[in-house]
């Protein structure tokens, strides 16, 4: 899962999502605007991803597949990160007692 993570953690439109079964492994939904157009698991060797809208499953073998389905047919799931605040944040500088 962490080449999944790598993939689309920061970029715009994505968040992690708990899923509804017990004992699931968290998915990657990918939501720009309220709802989720797609999302993505990972389990052992396979990676899942179901397109909401058609209610189909496409299974990738690995991260690189699954890039290029997001390349070919959602590229702006493919959006660079926003940049992260590097150094202290604003809300620990206010917490600071020295």
């Amino acid at each position: 899962m962490n080449e999944l993570d790598d993939l689309v953690r920061g970029r715009p439109g994505w968040r992690l999502e708990p899923m509804a079964t017990p004992g699931s492994p968290p998915a990657w939904c990918f939501a720009p605007g309220r709802k989720i157009e797609f999302s993505v698991t990972a389990e052992r060797d396979v990676i899942r991803l179901y397109v909401m809208e058609s209610d189909q499953e496409t299974v990738f073998g690995d991260v690189d597949e699954l890039a290029v389905w997001l390349r070919t047919n959602r590229p702006e799931a493919l959006q660079e990160p926003a940049p992260r605040l590097r150094g202290k944040s604003r809300l620990r500088k206010a917490f600071r007692w020295d």
